[in-house]
């Protein structure tokens, strides 16, 4: 009999905790080789309203640091088997290969962290797509349950943020298997708090759109990165062209950071132990943001032939087709 109820009372214990670490500590200790500190933004103009805040190209690299393009100096580091390699095909040059390491950030001193809306952007080639592979993740320290969550669960996008106080702010899944096996595929997440509204983009393309609501947590204390979150959801494949907006995207510019390089132009295979060299892209970089001429915009007000389709209408049509139509009531880790 005690032996039942010290199962039962255990089984219980570990359904209230399931919050908690697989081990204490255990992906906490992956933050060793990070500085507690970081240098201060490269430029001394740069503000806190709407901005790109992390931009990590894999084209910079010192060590197992690789470099922030944004100008906020976020730079993340390659733990646990995380490497870059090249894509001589690419117009965007190297990525890196992440299949059960990280890249993590300074969480606590992450610059400019967004709060009133937030973009996560990439290029991802996975190389198994059988169970949940986390793109982006941060845990603070006011609770151990993951508060950003943007990852591929069996293909399909998920986009999901709980503040510091456990309250859901939005959940959002893409509809269907959008995410392919050694394809590479571009997703995009984004949330405005004025209208509430989250949004998954795959390949340029609104995927879902939920309503939720409230300011977002800065609490990344314990972690923030790439990879694999609480070691259970590694990523098992490449990144290219993370970035990190502080404000929710237009679908037109989804679209135009969607297009702006094919990394391998197609199926890849694993890297070997030693990679081709890292080439250093030059600095000036194609920048994502384009002229209004490029979005349908003449300088003089005027409406150029092509235009791109309406985001309100297509967000109506996503909401009249998807079976999730709020985000308070998912409460997954």
């Amino acid at each position: 009999m005690e032996r039942f109820v010290l199962v039962l009372a255990l089984t219980i214990s570990g359904a209230l905790a399931s919050c908690r670490h697989p081990k204490p500590g255990q992906f906490l200790s992956k933050k060793g080789a990070i500085p507690s500190v970081v240098t201060s933004p490269s430029s001394n103009d740069m503000a806190l309203d709407k901005r790109l805040v992390g931009h990590i190209q894999f084209n910079a690299t010192k060590g197992n640091v690789v470099e922030d393009s944004s100008g906020y100096a976020n730079n993340g580091y390659m733990q646990d088997g995380a490497i870059v390699v090249n894509f001589p095909q690419s117009k965007c040059g190297n990525a890196a290969y992440t299949y059960c390491g990280d890249i993590l950030f300074h969480g606590d001193t992450f610059q400019a962290k967004p709060r009133e809306g937030v973009t996560v952007a990439a290029f991802i080639n996975l190389k198994d797509i059988e169970g949940s592979r986390s793109v982006f993740d941060t845990i603070g320290i006011s609770h151990q349950c993951g508060q950003f969550h943007f990852e591929v669960n069996y293909g399909s996008v998920r986009w999901f943020h709980r503040n510091e106080t456990q309250h859901i702010i939005f959940s959002c899944t893409a509809e269907g298997k959008q995410v392919q096996k050694d394809q590479w595929t571009h997703i995009a997440g984004t949330y405005d708090s004025a209208t509430g509204k989250a949004k998954i983009y795959v390949n340029g393309e609104l995927r879902n759109m939920t309503i939720g609501g409230g300011l977002l947590s800065r609490d990344w204390l314990s972690r923030a990165g790439i990879g694999d979150h609480k070691a259970g959801r590694p990523l098992m494949g490449f990144i290219d062209e993370f970035r990190i907006y502080n404000y929710a995207l237009a679908k037109a510019e989804i679209e135009a950071l969607a297009k702006m390089c094919l990394p391998g132009g197609g199926p890849t295979t694993a890297p070997t132990a030693s990679p081709a060299p890292a080439t250093i892209k030059p600095s000036s970089t194609p920048k994502p943001f384009v002229n209004d001429a490029e979005f349908g915009h003449k300088p003089n007000g005027q409406r150029n032939k092509f235009r791109f389709p309406q985001e309100e209408s297509v967000e109506e049509a996503v909401l009249k087709r998807s079976s999730v139509r709020g985000s308070r009531s998912v409460n997954v880790l």
